[in-house]
């Protein structure tokens, strides 16, 4: 099992920004927003909600927030405000990029402050007459003392195959309370028209840890 996750991490390092998170900072008065849901067979449900916005050209801010509850009405989430600022040069082939932030998180009653740092890598890459972007973000997130420390570790791949559909596969990696969760997602963009919008339709399959398959739809715009 632990192959099968340090391969797919492998490919992700080895392989544009078109997603949330990673290394491109938006232009001056430019954004993005995303939201999602995922719902298990067993009807563990989840959202997310993902927002980018260009104060300079050296400085994203954004807001990253999750909540979910499962089967047994376990709750969980979290909402974290960060600042996003580079470390390469505009026109470098590797992108990279750090950033800070500030927040909450929550399990069932207990909420609690939380600080969140993170890096992230990305680039640009091209597979015969198709381009696409590959992607690894990194965070450390550190609550009070009621929770758990959380590092994530994310890799994304992303290809596009026409003007209005791409595919996308990412690892999700997450180290919490001692234990290792990790998650293969793969999923399709489709892009209607001349919108603005892109929906996203894929699941998340657990590969490591406790989970049971997740089916995705979200919804991206950029403004």
């Amino acid at each position: 099992m632990m192959r099968f996750i340090a391969l797919a991490i492998s490919v992700v390092l080895a392989s544009a920004q078109a997603a949330p998170a990673g290394p491109w900072l938006r232009e001056k008065g430019k954004g993005f927003a995303a939201i999602s849901g995922n719902i298990t067979q067993e009807k563990d449900t989840s959202g997310s909600a993902y927002f980018e916005y260009g104060l300079r050209e050296t400085i994203t801010v954004g807001a990253d927030l999750f909540y979910g509850i499962d089967r047994t009405l376990q709750q969980s989430g979290s909402g974290i405000v960060f600042l996003r600022f580079p470390i390469s040069e505009p026109d470098a082939t590797h992108k990279w990029a750090w950033h800070v932030g500030i927040g909450a998180r929550s399990q069932n009653t207990v909420i609690t402050p939380a600080v969140e740092a993170g890096l992230s890598w990305g680039r640009g890459i091209k597979i015969g007459e198709r381009y696409g972007w590959a992607v690894i973000d990194s965070s450390l997130n550190i609550p009070g003392s009621d929770l758990e420390t959380r590092i994530k570790l994310d890799g994304t791949i992303g290809l596009g195959f026409t003007d209005h559909v791409k595919g996308m596969a990412q690892v999700f990696m997450t180290h919490q309370g001692g234990e290792i969760f990790a998650k293969f997602a793969p999923s399709m963009l489709l892009v209607p028209g001349k919108s603005s919008y892109t929906i996203q339709i894929g699941l998340e399959i657990p590969i490591q840890g406790e989970g049971d398959t997740e089916f995705k739809l979200g919804l991206w715009r950029d403004f």
